[in-house]
């Protein structure tokens, strides 16, 4: 007696194999320039609200600051102090302290886009 065969399953998705026509893809529309104003505003809410500052800001685009500059005159004093001690702390300090920077742009379709500087 030989074994039932089972018939190959199909590598087509199941929608394919009904006939059922795949979903159509909707091509971007461009925003208009307060619906851009928006989304922009709203991004700038939101890394306000995470403890940066606005710097510059346009219709499309926001410069937003986080962090406080280092006090270089202070560091300095400190080091003289501790006889040249402290200006390796204040090295790695100046290195990774500081203020940062992003750029927050708002293209014609609505796409943020985040660089950080």
């Amino acid at each position: 007696m030989q074994p039932e065969s089972t018939p190959p399953e199909s590598t087509q998705p199941e929608s394919a194999r009904l006939g059922s026509a795949p979903p159509e893809t909707v091509p971007p529309s461009k925003k208009t320039v307060e619906e851009r104003k928006a989304i922009l505003a709203q991004q700038i809410q939101m890394a306000v609200v995470q403890g940066g500052r606005v710097e510059s800001q346009s219709e499309n685009m926001a410069v937003i600051v986080t962090g406080k500059p280092v006090n270089h005159l202070l560091h300095f004093l400190v080091g003289v102090f501790t006889c040249g001690l402290w200006w390796i702390a204040w090295l790695v300090i100046a290195i990774t302290g500081g203020e940062k920077r992003q750029v927050i742009t708002v293209d014609e379709f609505g796409n943020v886009l985040v660089q950080r500087t």
